[in-house]
Formats: C-alpha cells, sequence, structure tokens
C-alpha cells in the first residue's frame, strides 16, 4: 500500500433526467510513490476539476452497481494520471458514495 492522498468531499447534481439527483462522494488517492504527494498538490486544481467534469455526466443506473462504481473509478484514475509525471496514482478509494 502506497501513501494515501485524501481529497475534499465532491457534490454534483446527477444527469438524470430533471436533474433532481445528486452525488456525494469522497475519495482517497493511493500514490505509487511518496514523492508524488507533491505533485499531487501542486496538480490538485487539474485533480479536481477532472473530477467535476466527469461525475455530473453520470446517471444514476451508470453508478448504482458496483461495476458502474469501478468503471467511474477508472475512468478517474486515467484521467488524473495523465497530469502526473513522477509516478501514478495506484488506486482510487470511495470513502463516502451517496446518491439521492
Amino acid at each position: 500500500v502506497g501513501p494515501i492522498f485524501s481529497l475534499d468531499t465532491f457534490i454534483v447534481n446527477l444527469a438524470d433526467q430533471g436533474g433532481n439527483r445528486y452525488l456525494r462522494v469522497t475519495m482517497d488517492l493511493e500514490l505509487g510513490n511518496p514523492e508524488l504527494e507533491a505533485e499531487v498538490s501542486l496538480r490538485l486544481p487539474q485533480v479536481r476539476d477532472s473530477i467535476l467534469m466527469i461525475l455530473p455526466t453520470k446517471r444514476f443506473e451508470d453508478i448504482s452497481t458496483v461495476q458502474g462504481k469501478i468503471s467511474l473509478r477508472d475512468e478517474i484514475l486515467e484521467k488524473i494520471n495523465g497530469y502526473l509525471a513522477k509516478g501514478k496514482i495506484t488506486s482510487i478509494y470511495f470513502k463516502e458514495f451517496v446518491v439521492q
């Protein structure tokens, strides 16, 4: 297990018809090496922006299953790792995942 970088909570509207559902998600990033923490901190605006661009495109049915959550995790992981030069984020852990 690598170092963990905690992100603040995200709250977004989902792309469902009517726009009356929202997602509240909190996640931790597992870093491939300790030196990556400084780069992630520096790139935090891009990291948060990427996540905020992905989350509201999802519908409830896209993220309501385990497979949907895994797909979301993989999509976020791929996007964030595209910004990093000193290593990779190896995993994302959802600490909170609430749809209402």
